[in-house]
């Protein structure tokens, strides 16, 4: 009996997921911010040495171009290993919302003091006591391709769910792929 209601249930949301779909480039895009917005965290994934190494960060506000900002030590893995390839993901997942944006793209490590001190977030103060200008750089990452999967705001090609809707970018702004 249970089966059968989750089956039902299953059903309804597709059905609801398939309705009034979100597949132009625009309302991909603010799926994408709206998810950005909501998140505190992303996870950043470069490229190591035995492979892909992905750590949780703290992302500073996204620009209209989707760039991010994330502070961090001169001396971390990360830093290391952008300066070594700079092929960097970025990825927020919201749960509550059934969302996942994926941010693929450049990443670089941006010492220059007056972007530093520019954007240097008070709670950096916990971890880098000296301030912007002492142990302390930034990464800057640019995206060039997005996937965005957000069942609440019906942002869902087929396949139904197994499936994310890509942008990339072309000069400053996006296409969708087909």
């Amino acid at each position: 009996m249970l089966a059968g209601f989750m089956t039902s249930l299953a059903h309804l949301f597709r059905r609801y997921g398939l309705w009034r779909r979100v597949d132009d480039t625009e309302g991909i895009l603010a799926a994408a911010r709206a998810t950005i917005r909501r998140k505190k965290y992303c996870l950043l994934a470069t490229r190591g040495l035995d492979g892909v190494d992905a750590r949780v960060v703290l992302p500073m506000a996204t620009d209209e171009a989707l760039g991010v900002w994330i502070g961090t030590s001169p001396t971390s893995r990360k830093v290391a290993q952008v300066r070594a390839c700079d092929r960097a993901t970025l990825v927020y997942e919201d749960d509550a919302r059934w969302a996942c944006v994926v941010l693929l793209g450049r990443a670089e490590v941006v010492d220059h003091p007056d972007a530093c001190q520019r954007h240097f977030l008070p709670l950096h103060w916990a971890f880098f006591p000296g301030g912007p200008t002492s142990d302390y750089v930034l990464i800057k990452f640019v995206p060039e391709r997005i996937e965005v999967l957000d069942l609440k705001r019906k942002v869902a090609p087929d396949p139904f769910g197994l499936a994310a809707a890509v942008l990339t970018r072309q000069g400053s702004g996006w296409v969708r792929e087909a």
